[in-house]
């Protein structure tokens, strides 16, 4: 099996919690040594509610399990690294947000004070599912446990979290993105919308004028912690590029092999689903800039993840199907307008 840099079951007992969910995948499976495995370390099979009939329901998996495709989903996912990540028990709920605040005036001894005000309005989110469907060699079921769970539970985790990037930044609110709108397509015509000079239009043509207009198009308290967000090319031929003319990159590698690096003193964050070319991208989002906290939430259903395993559908052909579900929502609320600038910045090519 490939070594893709993230260890989903890192800590103490990782090896034995691995083994546990291996065991307890195998067991969905029909396994029998699997099953007595589960059954000695009280392992149980348990349908989730929130989905269809027993025969396409999904199992709820363990929590050890769930959390390791959470560590690798949060490891890898860019949007959700930045955006503020808020849990509801129910599909539809409402959140309180910040529109105004109160104001502190000098007044005269004896004078009235004006009256300001905390004012707030809704930001909705309504639970959808996030779900995987793949096929995959019954050799690899009858690998060791350990083994198994850890290539199975990396692959799930960064499935959900390449699609949580790609809802976030490019979602056009179809059905394709569940009506979910991206930072990219959301943001077009607001203030915080920037376009690069004109015939800038590929990451090698980009240069620092276009990035610091990126960075002073975000509102003074998205700067704070504020973050670039940019593909491995946007890195490589932009901030790598002009780091090598001029510095202000660092970046090291980290013990599990990823990469921490920042730009002008703020951190970068990879992420696939921005353009990941060098042809031109004309009026297309490039990169971001800024604070997704203040900008963006992600809704995570409370239940965990469910996961069904079967070989019955393409036994002919000795393949294993394995179906995950995870309930989520992603709303980009606090982007400014024409006339005011937000959290975040989006660069565009011109």
């Amino acid at each position: 099996m490939r070594n893709i840099g993230i260890e989903p079951f890192a800590g103490p007992g990782g090896e034995q919690r691995a083994e546990k969910v291996g065991h307890w995948m195998k067991s969905v499976l029909g396994h029998p040594a699997s099953r007595e495995f589960c059954a000695k370390h009280n392992m149980a099979l348990t349908k989730a509610t929130n989905e269809a009939g027993n025969t396409a329901g999904g199992f709820l998996v363990p929590t050890a399990m769930d959390n390791a495709i959470i560590a690798v989903r949060d490891s890898v996912g860019a949007f959700r690294m930045g955006a503020d990540v808020r849990t509801y028990r129910s599909d539809n709920a409402v959140r309180p947000r910040r529109t105004g605040g109160l104001t502190a005036n000098f007044v005269q001894e004896g004078a009235a004070i004006p009256v300001s005000a905390m004012n707030f309005d809704a930001v909705s989110v309504a639970i959808k599912a996030l779900k995987i469907f793949s096929q995959s060699s019954g050799e690899l079921w009858e690998d060791e446990a350990v083994d198994l769970a850890n290539f199975i539970v990396t692959e799930i985790g960064y499935a959900f979290a390449a699609a949580e990037d790609d809802a976030g930044f490019n979602g056009d609110g179809t059905s394709a993105y569940w009506g979910i709108q991206g930072l990219g397509p959301k943001m077009a015509g607001l203030k915080s919308a920037v376009t690069a000079a004109s015939g800038h239009n590929t990451y090698g043509l980009l240069d620092n004028i276009d990035l610091t207009n990126l960075m002073a198009g975000v509102l003074a308290t998205g700067i704070q912690n504020a973050k670039w967000y940019v593909s491995a090319m946007g890195y490589a031929q932009t901030l790598a590029r002009l780091a090598g003319n001029g510095g202000g990159l660092v970046a090291y590698q980290r013990a599990d092999g990823t990469i921490r690096a920042n730009y002008l003193g703020f951190p970068v964050v990879f992420t696939s689903k921005l353009p990941n070319v060098q042809t031109t991208l004309s009026g297309k989002m490039m990169m971001a800039f800024g604070d997704l906290s203040q900008s963006s939430v992600i809704a995570d259903n409370s239940s965990n993840t469910a996961i069904d395993i079967s070989a019955d559908r393409y036994s002919i052909e000795d393949q294993v199907a394995v179906r995950g579900v995870r309930r989520l929502d992603i709303v980009n609320h606090s982007l400014g307008d024409a006339s005011t600038y937000g959290p975040v910045a989006v660069l565009y090519g011109a």
